[in-house]
């Protein structure tokens, strides 16, 4: 890809080679392969202070990886001092800042920017960006590392804004706020909110859990690592990396789980159940904590101190549902008033509309939003037709329900990398995927899920209201693997 000589008005002198949206685990992974492809003319826009996304936003107590650290990392930054099985926050943010500083990143990083728009310019093929600033950036290739996990989902209580106490989403945790001694409400059941429960049930007078749905609890069976372990992984990197891939199959090989009709489903399912039931004391509440759909329908959750903290004399779970919120608590459909000083809100993110935010405007001033007006789809997750020299990365149908989301970046960050070669060897101004092959590959995704427990009968942050899972790739990893390999580059056009 060449510099180019075009005088532009804009934030750097010439036009960049590569804008890259997002400082998370996507951008980082982007930036390094551009690197050691030779390809230093980049920038990565990154809208906060820091480096990581997800893992520089959310630091709420107890914050931890559900995957393996070990397989939670890049393929080329082993890491042989992961303290435990499963990472907490602060090591996996320090883990990224290391990659980033191991592969001369931090100079290609401009913090505090965020980007508000960007336009297609047809006549000289360059991307416009403009961030909220005002400021232009104009770039060969634009690529967008934003994560499908980066806008809190605020939920539509009545009288939300009314509570006279403290409220916070989980993904913006007030470390200000003092708990002790005094009665939280958390409003969700689901991944953050069992990761939190039990590291405030101690400090809290009482701690009040805002049950919707039921949710299936598998033991993470977490443990640090030896001394001995991780002098053995550092002095053996051929062990490190044969340990990693073991994780690997293992998690992968979960995937049939998720098949209609899996007698492997029917045993996890009794496996969660029997996990519950072996822990949780009361028998009421064993009820409450049983799921009405079937196991793989929401994301399965992972942990060893939930279920015992819900066993605490401060802690109750509550399934009657919230009519609203008023200056003291919170009133139940049933019409009981529970008092509370702070309210949690660990309610999840706005995943299915992830780019929103973003005015992305392709050929002849498509935008995305219309583009999209049907239902976010990407052929084979990184391209969108009419969307010229863009790609993405964790884009729709790539996220996962059993296995390491880094291991799926790799895989897209490759194939960009595959198509970049391409324009820049045949010299072409830009590659843009064909409609029709967008739609035919988007049409067997959707066949696919409908196989799936995913697509099974209830609400999901995997789907849209009318039922659509444009989050979920349907197949196992070494199927995406297979599918990202090789390029095929007659569904693109390759404009001189």
């Amino acid at each position: 890809m060449s510099s180019g000589s075009q005088s532009v008005d804009s934030a750097y002198p010439q036009p960049l080679q590569v804008a890259i949206i997002g400082g998370g685990f996507s951008g980082i992974c982007m930036g390094v392969r551009l690197k050691q492809a030779g390809i230093d003319d980049f920038r990565i826009f990154e809208k906060t202070d820091g480096i990581g996304g997800t893992w520089w936003d959310n630091t709420y107590p107890g914050a931890a990886c559900d995957v393996p650290s070990h397989l939670y990392s890049f393929s080329f930054a082993l890491n042989p001092q992961w303290s435990h099985v499963y990472s907490r926050q602060d090591e996996i943010h320090g883990y990224a800042n290391a990659c980033v500083d191991a592969h001369g990143l931090r100079p290609h990083f401009r913090h505090r920017t965020t980007i508000a728009s960007a336009r297609f310019d047809d006549t000289e093929a360059l991307w416009r960006l403009r961030t909220d600033a005002g400021e232009e950036v104009v770039a060969r290739v634009l690529i967008s590392g934003i994560g499908a996990l980066n806008r809190p989902l605020i939920p539509d209580i009545a009288g939300l804004d009314a509570f006279q106490g403290e409220t916070f989403h989980s993904a913006r945790w007030d470390h200000d706020c003092a708990l002790d001694g005094r009665r939280v409400a958390i409003i969700g059941s689901a991944a953050s909110a069992i990761q939190i429960a039990p590291q405030i049930a101690p400090r809290a007078a009482r701690l009040e859990i805002f049950q919707r749905t039921a949710n299936y609890v598998l033991p993470r069976d977490d443990r640090s690592y030896t001394a001995a372990e991780k002098a053995r992984f550092a002095r053996n990197r051929w062990l490190m990396r044969l340990y990693r891939w073991m994780i690997y199959w293992r998690m992968d090989l979960r995937f049939l789980a998720f098949r209609r009709g899996s007698r492997l489903n029917a045993a996890a399912t009794r496996q969660a159940l029997g996990y519950m039931r072996s822990v949780v004391a009361d028998p009421e509440l064993q009820e409450k904590l049983v799921p009405d759909y079937p196991l793989g329908c929401k994301r399965i959750l992972i942990s060893d101190d939930f279920y015992p903290c819900l066993n605490r004399d401060n802690v109750n779970v509550v399934t009657a549902g919230i009519d609203r919120v008023v200056g003291d608590g919170v009133i139940t459909r049933d019409g009981v008033h529970h008092p509370a000083d702070v309210l949690v809100l660990a309610t999840g993110f706005r995943a299915t509309d992830f780019l929103e935010a973003l005015d992305l405007a392709g050929r002849d001033g498509l935008r995305l939003a219309d583009a999209w007006r049907g239902g976010m789809a990407a052929y084979r997750g990184v391209a969108v037709a009419g969307f010229p020299n863009f790609f993405m990365l964790l884009g729709p149908n790539t996220g996962l329900g059993h296995n390491s989301i880094i291991f799926m970046i790799e895989q897209q960050v490759e194939f960009v990398m595959k198509c970049l070669r391409r324009l820049n060897g045949g010299r072409y101004r830009y590659v843009d995927v064909r409609g029709a092959a967008q739609q035919a590959y988007n049409r067997r995704i959707q066949a696919d899920l409908r196989h799936t427990f995913w697509a099974a009968d209830c609400a999901s942050w995997y789907k849209t209201p009318d039922g659509r899972i444009p989050t979920l790739w349907p197949h196992s990893c070494w199927r995406y693997w297979q599918t990202m390999r090789r390029p095929r580059f007659a569904d693109f056009q390759f404009m001189p």
